[in-house]
């Protein structure tokens, strides 16, 4: 059953798990929304998306109307959407924002993604990991993805952004075998706020580094 872990008379915030599509489409068997049908008993509407194997919150609606008015919540930044990814790498800086173009079906598009680097990591195995806190100011498709790969900072696990030759070492020498991007946290308009739990393959991936973070701090 997937978890909800906010709910009330027009959504329920989701906890998705990694490698489960949104909506259904060639070679899905089951998406989220045929599970919250399944799960819940009514026929839900999104509200918003996330890669299929992106882990964590999403919203999904009760009806259309509530779909409309929190599909312009999302869109007019109302609610504010808090991501955590380990990378190779780090972007620059404790801080800052990437606001490079981006070319999504092949137009060139304004993005911006703010980012905190949590801890650095992985220097005993000498690899250089970040565990990193990033916001949205636009959402394009694989905005994250993108904007961390070309700031020399690729998410692990992206198997389509990422650093291909990495990733195939990390899954051999450490198990990694899924993308390491979790849709931490969303604060919704009236403040109340709602942070997915950290996946096990987060959790299992950075236990086996001495010096790695505990991710279940704040």
């Amino acid at each position: 059953m997937i978890a909800c872990l906010y709910e009330d008379e027009d959504i329920l915030v989701l906890d998705k798990p990694p490698g489960l599509a949104v909506q259904p489409g060639a070679g899905v068997k089951t998406s989220l929304l045929d599970a919250v049908e399944r799960d819940y008993g009514f026929k839900p509407f999104l509200v918003h998306r996330l890669d299929k194997e992106t882990a964590g919150l999403i919203i999904v609606a009760r009806d259309s109307r509530a779909a409309s008015r929190w599909t312009r919540a999302i869109g007019s930044r109302e609610v504010e959407k808090r991501y955590r990814a380990v990378c190779a790498g780090s972007p620059p800086g404790a801080s800052g924002r990437l606001s490079a173009p981006l070319r999504i079906r092949g137009e060139a598009v304004e993005a911006d993604t703010g980012y905190r680097v949590l801890s650095r990591f992985g220097s005993e195995a000498g690899l250089g990991l970040s565990w990193l806190e990033l916001n949205l100011g636009t959402g394009r498709t694989h905005q994250i993805r993108l904007h961390l790969a070309g700031a020399g900072a690729p998410i692990l696990g992206d198997d389509r952004h990422g650093d291909f030759a990495l990733n195939k070492r990390l899954h051999k020498e450490y198990g990694l075998r899924r993308l390491l991007l979790l849709a931490w946290r969303l604060v919704l308009p009236g403040g109340a706020t709602v942070t997915a739990p950290i996946p096990a393959h987060f959790l299992d991936f950075l236990a086996r580094f001495g010096d790695a973070p505990d991710p279940e701090l704040p």
